[in-house]
């Protein structure tokens, strides 16, 4: 995620800020400025320590939203799931979980954890609030309380649709269940966007937010369900074409403009040892491609599933894939190739 940086790690897991988090900070922190107690602090004075409050207020909130999401990421992490990074951002937090768990029981902890653990961030507050600043562990704790209730909405990508979802694919497949939630998910989207029409223009964002998310689960899951059951083997171009690292830059130009691709593994001894692309080689034509190739490579293996692969391209934003076997340059496998084989297997399975 380009527009991110990390800032860190906690129990192994790396913690990033998006850009946009600093938007809704500036926001948030205003909001608590003008907003009355309990949920701000317009009647706090003097203006210096309001504002301080404000401010102070809304970055607690979010490492309110951090701990939150490290709830949902350390179960996960526990259940044998990887958990590659915890994104903060304009419309809280994300946990970067590898897999979705098809078990329902699993599903729902994991997802349960995070509602429960803002529930008992509110509750400490609530107590704080008895001895100390009640001013500012009231507001905290009611953010956290609404924070729950929030993600306990039956819609993706909150919490409450992954427990849903896990509610029900105890009754039936986790396909059909994906879509059940899904759908219930869209439509409370739909009719919170319709009562933000005449509230709030915030509430039209956070459903339109809701909706894609509905959507976009629901997709991810049919794609992973087809390509899950196909192997690299079945859909890679076998003996690809490549180059080696004594050509020079011109001639790996020359092989692009024959085979119109702009990226080639480089193969050494029958081992791939780097990737060239035309941004590798437009620079200098006299270069020799092992000083210009890209040494650290992506490769899957022949005995690896299609989805894999449509994990790899995307995570790495690249368009192929080499196809290795024991370091032995066997194949590759394109964005293309895992789009037309989605297209064919959806297409076989509406008939």
């Amino acid at each position: 995620m380009k527009s991110s940086f990390s800032i860190g790690r906690i129990a192994g897991i790396e913690i990033r800020i998006h850009i946009t988090l600093f938007i809704i900070l500036a926001i948030l922190s205003y909001f608590l400025y003008i907003t009355p107690f309990p949920y701000g602090f317009l009647e706090v004075r003097p203006e210096p320590w309001k504002a301080v409050l404000s401010i102070v207020a809304s970055i607690s909130l979010f490492v309110a939203v951090l701990i939150h999401e490290l709830s949902h990421s350390i179960l996960s992490k526990r259940s044998g799931i990887e958990v590659k990074a915890i994104v903060l951002f304009i419309f809280g937090g994300v946990s970067m979980i590898e897999e979705v768990p098809e078990e329902p029981n699993k599903e729902i902890a994991i997802a349960a954890a995070g509602p429960l653990t803002s529930l008992v961030l509110a509750a400490i507050s609530y107590g704080v609030a008895m001895f100390v600043l009640p001013v500012f562990f009231i507001v905290f704790g009611n953010f956290n309380l609404v924070l729950a209730i929030f993600n306990l909405l039956p819609a993706f990508p909150l919490d409450g649709g992954r427990i849903l979802r896990g509610i029900i694919a105890k009754r039936m497949n986790f396909i059909n269940a994906t879509r059940v939630a899904a759908e219930t998910g869209k439509a409370l989207a739909i009719a919170m966007g319709a009562v933000g029409l005449f509230m709030s223009p915030w509430l039209i964002l956070i459903a339109l937010f809701i909706y894609i998310g509905a959507n976009e689960e629901e997709k991810m899951v049919l794609v992973e369900n087809i390509l899950k059951k196909i192997k690299i083997a079945e859909i890679m171009t076998p003996d690809p074409v490549y180059v080696t690292p004594e050509m020079r830059a011109e001639e790996v130009l020359e092989v692009m403009l024959k085979h119109k691709h702009l990226g080639y593994p480089v193969v050494e001894n029958g081992r791939i040892v780097g990737i060239v692309t035309l941004n590798d080689v437009i620079r200098d034509k006299n270069a020799l491609v092992g000083d210009v190739m890209t040494k650290k490579v992506v490769t899957i293996s022949p005995s690896d599933s299609a989805f894999k692969a449509f994990k790899l391209l995307n995570e790495h934003r690249i368009g192929r894939l080499p196809v290795t076997k024991n370091g032995e340059l066997v194949g590759i496998v394109s964005r293309t190739d895992l789009m037309r084989t989605l297209e064919i297997e959806g297409a076989m399975s509406n008939e």
